[in-house]
């Protein structure tokens, strides 16, 4: 048997707003931690940017969290809608680091939201192949940016496939009930 996935058509535009980005986790205290925790509570935002700024200008930072805290602040202008700025924050993390997922995936949410979905898609993927510090926002993201392009099935399973790595996560469970599974027999060879 085979399973077809159908779409609620209105569904496109919410999916394509609730593009998630993830944080970089740093270890211990300083204003690189400080960073991060304003990215992973998205409160604050403006205080965030200043820290993490006074971070990279300031803090002694091994480079994979000197691209930690870029892909953090990245993270926190997105939130305020400095998308070129984030740009490059996340661009400047992949080149000082360009084994870290992280900000491959928080680029391509940042590309879901600008309506680049096949770019999108690219970073997201290269972000899941590298791992990541949250998987379930890699995946939800691919979903989001699966379903702006049509490709409905992937993204029913890349939203379940969020959901085994985070059951309670409530945007994933909110967009399968979009979906509908029918499934259809197989056709018979004559």
């Amino acid at each position: 048997m085979r399973v077809c996935v159908m779409l609620l058509a209105a569904s496109l535009l919410a999916a394509a707003s609730a593009a998630q980005a993830q944080v970089v986790m740093t270890i211990g205290s300083g204003l690189a931690h400080e960073c991060f925790l304003h990215a992973k509570a998205g409160a604050n935002l403006s205080d965030g940017v200043e820290i993490c700024t006074k971070a990279l200008d300031h803090d002694i930072l091994v480079r994979k969290d000197r691209a930690g805290t870029y892909d953090n602040r990245g993270v926190l202008l997105d939130m305020l809608g400095h998308t070129e700025m984030a740009r490059e924050d996340f661009n400047a993390a992949i080149t000082l680091d360009p084994t870290l997922g992280d900000p491959y995936v928080n680029l391509g949410a940042m590309l879901i939201k600008q309506g680049q979905h096949q770019d999108a898609l690219d970073r997201i993927n290269k972000g899941i192949e590298l791992g990541m510090a949250y998987p379930h926002i890699g995946y939800y993201d691919r979903a989001v940016a699966e379903q702006m392009l049509g490709r409905f099935k992937e993204a029913y399973f890349d939203y379940k496939k969020v959901l085994e790595l985070e059951p309670n996560f409530k945007m994933a469970s909110e967009r399968l009930k979009d979906f509908t599974v029918t499934r259809v027999p197989a056709k018979t060879q004559s």
